[in-house]
């Protein structure tokens, strides 16, 4: 749970993470969901720079599907890596 929580701090993609991890995409998900729910992460709003009401490809890749999701950490995700040094 700290190293997932250590590497969305940095930054690094689901698919980066779980194949780093050597985990399925799916339990990383069914990970991230709890963390959500604990309040170790929050979603982060998804917006397009364009004034369209979805994403749009030229903003979002053509590889990012409706999925599309961003996370941060909470105080409380931030304060249980700052305890372990990661």
């Amino acid at each position: 749970m700290e190293e997932v929580l250590s590497r969305i701090e940095n930054g690094n993609t689901i698919d980066t993470i779980a194949r780093d991890l050597d985990m399925n995409r799916s339990t990383l998900l069914a990970m991230i969901e709890f963390l959500v729910d604990e309040q170790y992460l929050e979603g982060v709003g998804v917006g397009c720079s364009c004034a369209t009401s979805r994403l749009c490809e030229q903003c979002r890749g053509t590889n990012a599907g409706p999925e599309m999701a961003m996370y941060t950490l909470t105080v409380k995700g931030m304060g249980t890596i700052e305890r372990l040094n990661l």
